[in-house]
């Protein structure tokens, strides 16, 4: 029965992130998370403990990553091996089971009330950087559509503010478990920590941002939806290249793999002949160099043109870990795998906007903002194809990882997607502009980009702040609760 209660409690943690947003929510399962956990009794061996993890990891990453199976159903070769797509959530729910193990050694309130907060940013960080990378689980995700989340993500990146939301969800059960002890100070002593994240907040924005001069640019999204293999070449290279011609925008952008042929040579391109006088496009495209393929996006000018080579793979989409081991994935990944770009990572147009070029899955890692000030950017540039999953979930949270990039990186985000959803999102989070999912649609736009520096470096200062107060919070909370189980 008690595994039963933590699968729930994780597939209702599932509803609190991108689309549903259910956030009140969160208060019920972390509270009652807490009361279950503090029932326990420590004669309860290890396994036991992993198990609650696992079950409660397996609720949530069943629902929250159900799109992974849509794949495999994209192709009749495939469509047997979509019970493969549960293998990942099984995998990952591992993570939550062995981080559960330390409640074992857990025998006090005090000590549940301030690791909860730090095992679930734990997890976060383990499944982050395990093997090839999946930073797409972080429960800062939470706050990607909310005003004051807005505010905590800019400033503190997402690991504080993972740590933070777990920690305010869990308030209502520090609170009844105050009252019954009849010592409501006790309470008080423990919701210190969102405050001083506040004030420490209100510090950090004392000295915002110098924004340089404002630059305006006339750009035209063009989402070309088209199911996966069922497309005509040619008559999308035809497509293209009459949105181009037609097109009054300055800046004409196009989504991930948009143009249709194998590149090998660029300038060889039907696109080139088109672009005329201060024109730029942007698309992405496969080619082929010294029989080495890359996922690539090109920024064509009249006399200038760029490539920026994608340099975070997906596994089993762009290449086939252990390939020799799993031929049966070889319908899904293809026989040959992608190479990983080594290229700077920033596009300088000759009108002076330096653009950093964002190929689909990389927009969820914070390690391509690395240097960001040094190269002093303008805008990010996602483009990105998400017609492999449909209408279900995945596209959408995609997307509102892309809005999260926008945020921490205090800069303008163009998304363009093949199927949806394209959007410009300012440095605030703000969506200005944006297209509907599975629809072949188009917008165009005047676009005044505010120059604004990353915050990288308060990101940094806001983990070392964090670290400080959890320490804090083990003096503050023993002294509290020393003699409470």
């Amino acid at each position: 029965m008690i595994l039963l209660k933590f699968f729930i409690l994780g597939v209702l943690s599932a509803l609190l992130f991108p689309p549903f947003f259910m956030m009140p929510l969160g208060f019920v399962i972390f509270s009652y998370l807490i009361r279950l956990l503090n029932q326990i009794s420590n004669k309860q061996d290890l396994f036991y403990y992993f198990s609650l993890g696992f079950f409660y990891g397996l609720g949530f990453l069943l629902v929250f990553l159900f799109w992974i199976q849509n794949p495999f159903l994209m192709n009749e070769a495939t469509k047997n091996l979509s019970i493969l797509g549960l293998i990942f959530p099984v995998f990952l729910s591992i993570f939550f089971g062995l981080g559960f193990t330390i409640y074992k050694y857990i025998n006090k309130i005090y000590l549940l009330i301030i690791f909860t907060p730090f095992l679930f940013l734990l997890i976060e960080l383990v499944i982050t950087n395990i093997l090839y990378g999946f930073p797409w689980i972080t429960y800062s995700f939470i706050l990607s559509n909310n005003l004051i989340g807005f505010y905590f993500l800019k400033y503190f990146g997402t690991y504080v503010s993972s740590y933070l939301i777990i920690f305010i969800y869990i308030l209502p059960a520090l609170f009844i478990y105050s009252y019954k002890l009849k010592n409501v100070k006790k309470f008080v002593s423990v919701i210190h920590l969102p405050f001083l994240l506040v004030f420490a907040l209100l510090f950090l924005n004392l000295n915002p941002s110098k924004e340089k001069q404002n630059k305006e640019i006339s750009l035209e999204i063009f989402q070309i939806y088209s199911p996966i293999n069922k497309f005509d070449k040619n008559l999308i290279e035809q497509d293209i290249i009459t949105k181009i011609k037609n097109s009054n925008a300055e800046y004409v952008l196009f989504a991930e793999n948009n143009y249709p042929y194998l590149i090998s040579d660029i300038n060889s391109t039907d696109i080139i002949k088109h672009i005329k006088g201060n024109k730029k496009v942007i698309i992405g495209t496969t080619r082929i160099d010294k029989n080495k393929f890359y996922n690539s996006f090109l920024f064509l000018e009249k006399d200038n043109i760029q490539i920026f080579d994608k340099q975070i793979l997906v596994p089993f989409g762009e290449f086939l870990p252990f390939r020799s081991y799993l031929k049966l994935l070889e319908n899904i990944s293809g026989n040959v795998d992608f190479t990983p770009g080594n290229n700077e990572r920033i596009i300088k147009s000759s009108d002076g906007i330096n653009i950093l070029p964002v190929i689909c899955y990389e927009v969820i890692f914070n390690k391509i903002l690395r240097n960001i000030n040094e190269k002093e950017i303008d805008i990010l540039i996602n483009i990105t194809n998400d017609s492999w999953f449909g209408n279900m979930l995945g596209p959408y949270q995609h997307f509102y990882h892309s809005r999260m990039r926008a945020l921490i990186s205090n800069k303008y985000l163009l998304r363009v997607s093949n199927n949806g959803i394209s959007a410009i999102i300012n440095n605030n989070g703000k969506v200005i502009n944006y297209t509907n999912l599975n629809i072949k649609e188009s917008f165009r736009h005047l676009l005044k980009i505010k120059n604004t520096s990353y915050f990288g470096t308060i990101h940094y200062i806001s983990i070392l702040y964090l670290i400080f107060l959890i320490f804090i919070n083990f003096i503050f909370f023993r002294h509290n609760f020393k003699h409470d189980k």
